[in-house]
This record gives C-alpha cells, structure tokens and sequence, in this order.
C-alpha cells in the first residue's frame, strides 16, 4: 500500500491537504479513508486528485458519497472559477 502524500496542515491557508496524484483508482479507498480519519476534528480537508482521465476523481467522490460527506471543487482566481482538480471536503 502506498503512503499517502498528506500535507498535514500545511497546505493553502493552513488546511490538511491529501495529494493523491500518482495513485491507482485500487488505493484510493485506503488512503482518503486514513486521512479522513486523521483529520476528523478539522473544518474542512482538500483533496486533490488531479484531473487525469478522471478515475481516481470518480472514486474519491464515490467514498465521499457513501460516507455522507458533503464536498465541493476549490474555487480560486478573481473570478472564483472552479478547479475540478481539487476538492473540498466539509467536516462538519
């Protein structure tokens, strides 16, 4: 199982950030479950699957779906455009 690359609290303004670029839709489970867990007391998380073909993103929004948690894309820019490659995800 690969380790996931999990910024701890480092990522953009201090929001646990889990890049899971390089990873096979099989080892996406795993780790989104491992990171959740371990940020289970934050706000909110981001994910960043990437764009790619859109498989490992098609995964981490079905785990997001069964565990009930609410997530939406990042929105950055002047005109808050959405960033499909990455992804929030509200703890609360």
């Amino acid at each position: 199982m690969k380790t996931a690359k999990a910024k701890g609290g480092g990522g953009r303004s201090g929001v646990p950030t889990l890049d899971l670029h390089g990873y096979r839709v099989e080892e996406v489970f795993d780790a989104v479950e491992a990171f959740l867990r371990k940020h289970a007391n934050a706000d909110r998380v981001r994910i960043m699957p990437g764009k790619g073909t859109g498989k490992v993103q098609s995964e981490v929004a079905r785990y997001l779906k069964l565990g009930n948690y609410s997530w939406s894309h990042e929105r950055s820019g002047a005109a808050g455009a959405a960033n499909s490659g990455v992804m929030i995800v509200h703890m609360d």
